[in-house]
């Protein structure tokens, strides 16, 4: 750890070191970060002639985490067009109906939900739904069940809604005594109330599916209000809620529930609520947003195969696009889209390959510079000459992109770090000081 804590003192000062004085070598400073080298995937190329400069572990398979999402989101965007338009839309049937047609729209809100009411009347009897644009799956192959109140990793289908995310809040009272938990959404939860109001803020949220996947226990103090976030767990159902909340606003009560069913080439088109695909370009690389990943990746899928988006279609779409540009993806293993599953299994060399055949796509113009998203706190002295996808999960860290060096060379970049005995903060200082190292010597 201290040598750790060393080399990111020196990745500050050393970017003033003239590269003909930097000594170490790229296998010295794995050596001295203290993480065990079989542990440590790397490979740089050349961005002009795709040759490798520098390699290590490159061929062997590892866990790549959110780097996985840079290789899944260019044939995405493709599939899609870079003019794709997520859309929700209403439409009439007959004199009393309507039907929605849902778009899976990862930015859909409930405010969006009221503009599409605001096309009913009050003659309205029947809402009928269409959600057939995605399979009724809402996790990946392979997500981690005990994960299921992480908000990075929400469910996800074609109900979409409000970020998939609940947000309570716990109010303090009198010290001492019980805090108050509100929950404005209206989406049926028990809590288990242990908060107590006392000094600090330090309220810790637990869910015992076996009891009730709708019964939270909230443990800890709280000294001011706390705003929580909880990833819905049944999305038609908050869904369903918000929608005939919305309706019920403009005085409209059905008396029976909405019917799911497909759009008829009778229904009369009213209005949409769209959002861009380029928002999504910028959360999935700058925010790593893995909702928003896996969804983009279905949709494409559905597009591209004319059927429901689902991960298997998804994930064809990847390997067609590997196939047209002449890549070998027979080697390596895509279980979904966002890289959140331990099933995904990549080489570093893939990756640069990737980067090399992509290094004029438009879309990883996107990647985050030092000081942006992910990035926010990395590797600040150096933001104009890097561009780069992270990645962090369990026990894995990585890193790739592009990176021109002091000399004005440029290559496309993958470490990927997979030790259960190193912390991330450790893994992802090696990252930073193998960049600095790669940008004073290459």
């Amino acid at each position: 750890m201290k040598r750790i804590l060393i080399l990111l003192m020196i990745f500050m000062l050393g970017l003033s070191v003239n590269a003909k004085g930097a000594k170490r070598d790229f296998s010295s400073v794995i050596n001295e970060s203290g993480i065990d080298k079989n542990s440590i995937a790397v490979s740089i190329k050349d961005l002009n002639t795709g040759k490798p400069v520098y390699q290590l572990n490159e061929k062997i398979l590892m866990h790549p985490a959110s780097v996985q999402k840079l290789l899944t989101l260019v044939p995405a965007v493709e599939a899609l067009g870079d003019d794709y338009e997520f859309s929700t839309t209403i439409y009439k049937r007959g004199e009393d109906a309507f039907l929605i047609k849902l778009g899976a729209d990862p930015y859909l809100s409930t405010s969006d939900l009221k503009k599409l009411v605001n096309n009913m009347t009050l003659e309205t009897k029947k809402v009928y739904i269409d959600d057939s644009i995605l399979e009724k799956k809402d996790w990946g192959e392979g997500w981690q069940w005990d994960d299921d109140l992480n908000v990075l990793m929400p469910r996800f289908n074609s109900y979409n809604l409000d970020k998939n995310l609940l947000k309570i809040t716990v109010m303090p009272s009198k010290k001492g005594e019980a805090a108050t938990i509100i929950n404005p959404s209206k989406y049926p939860l028990v809590f288990f109330n242990h908060v107590v109001t006392g000094d600090k803020n330090s309220v810790k949220v637990s869910r015992d599916n076996s009891v009730s996947s709708n019964t939270l226990l909230l443990e800890g103090t709280v000294n001011k209000p706390v705003t929580i976030y909880i990833p819905t767990n049944n999305l038609k159902r908050y869904f369903d809620i918000k929608l005939a909340g919305a309706m019920a606003d403009k005085k409209i009560y059905l008396k029976q529930n909405f019917i799911t069913d497909k759009l008829q080439a009778s229904d009369e088109e009213v209005f949409s609520v769209t959002h861009s695909i380029s928002g999504a370009v910028n959360d999935i690389l700058k925010n790593s947003n893995n909702m928003v990943s896996e969804t983009v990746s279905k949709l494409a899928g559905g597009k591209m195969y004319e059927d429901k988006g689902t991960d298997i279609n998804g994930i064809k779409v990847f390997n067609a696009y590997c196939e047209k540009n002449g890549l070998d993806s027979s080697k390596i293993r895509i279980t979904d889209a966002s890289g959140v599953s331990k099933n995904n299994l990549i080489n570093a060399d893939f990756v640069t390959e990737f980067l090399v055949k992509n290094k004029e796509n438009k879309v990883l113009e996107n990647l985050p510079a030092p000081g942006e998203g992910t990035l926010t706190h990395r590797m600040l002295p150096i933001k104009e000459n890097l561009k780069a996808k992270t990645g962090s999960h369990s026990d894995s860290s990585s890193l790739a992109g592009f990176l021109t060096t002091k000399n004005g060379n440029k290559y496309a970049f993958c470490i990927i770090i997979n030790d259960t005995t190193s912390t991330i903060s450790d893994m992802k200082t090696l990252e930073d000081y193998l960049i600095r190292e790669a940008y004073l010597r290459l």
